[in-house]
């Protein structure tokens, strides 16, 4: 891609979600006990906390992280390209997605800006 996007002068970009996995609502229900330290008004009782957001080392965060990108892609007008499933293409854009970075190739400068605009929405 890399290539492709030198030889046609494509507009390229990265995009870092930072904490990307962390941002995903949670599937399942999933109950913790608290953390060593974490004091609750609990009375003696042993407590458990309900999970909303998922957290690294969760066997669905990467899988959950994907279907809300992809979902996002697919609310934006982007199709999956059937040959790899992590390029997604729309109107001369293509998004290449690697774990939680984006490059993204374009033809036109404010077209990527937009993009990236709406996925950061």
């Amino acid at each position: 891609m890399m290539t492709m996007s030198k030889l046609h002068n494509l507009h390229t970009r990265l995009i870092d979600f930072v904490l990307a996995y962390l941002q995903a609502e949670v599937k399942s229900v999933i109950y913790l006990h608290p953390p060593a330290g974490i004091k609750l008004n609990t009375n003696g009782e042993d407590v458990v906390i309900k999970l909303r957001k998922n957290l690294y080392g969760l066997k669905d965060t990467g899988r959950t992280w994907w279907e809300n990108l992809s979902e996002g892609l697919e609310k934006i007008g982007f199709k999956q390209c059937n040959a790899d499933q992590c390029v997604w293409i729309k109107d001369g854009i293509v998004v290449v997605v690697y774990v939680d970075d984006c490059l993204t190739f374009g033809n036109k400068e404010k077209e990527v800006e937009k993009l990236i605009q709406d996925l950061k929405s």
